[in-house]
């Protein structure tokens, strides 16, 4: 029996998965999403469900929150998939750190199945936090760099299905 599938649901990840389901009845497979209304509301929970995935693992997480994930890229890549990959802002200081998230929602209920998740950089003292005054250059510094970084946070969860 897979006990993740009989865990609490938050209201994040029901926001998450109910907002993808949307996007996915617009979005091809491979396509970019469009900024929608289940696209806004999909960021904007992506901002609580992410804090709240590393702090399962990581508890310095449990007092950071970010502040608006602005993705590079925003794409479905599966039936149920879809892959974030660009720069949040940390609400404690208000700097940036790079984000990648890659999800599988569920075929029946509004619930994340499957997540990856990778937060900052990794630097000599933990997680570089980069000044938001430099988001536009952080940005552009990242574009199709997400497998050459070297991840501070790394958190896995689920299981992918098919």
């Amino acid at each position: 029996m897979n006990v993740f599938n009989h865990r609490e649901l938050s209201k994040a990840e029901i926001i998450v998965a109910h907002s993808l389901r949307g996007l996915f009845k617009q979005t091809a497979v491979g396509a970019s999403f469009e900024e929608t209304e289940d696209y806004r509301l999909l960021m904007g929970a992506l901002d609580y469900l992410i804090p709240e995935v590393l702090a399962e693992l990581c508890p310095e997480w449990k007092s950071d929150a970010l502040d608006d994930v602005i993705p590079l890229v925003a794409d479905r890549t599966g039936e149920r998939e879809a892959v974030f990959f660009g720069m949040s802002w940390l609400i404690r200081d208000q700097t940036v750190v790079p984000a990648y998230l890659q999800l599988q929602i569920d075929s029946a209920i509004d619930r994340v199945n499957w997540l990856e998740c990778r937060i900052g950089e990794r630097g000599p003292q933990g997680m570089l936090r980069r000044p938001g005054s430099s988001f536009d250059k952080q940005l552009c510094r990242l574009q199709g760099r997400e497998d050459q970084i070297d991840w501070a946070y790394r958190v896995t969860y689920g299981e992918k299905g098919s």
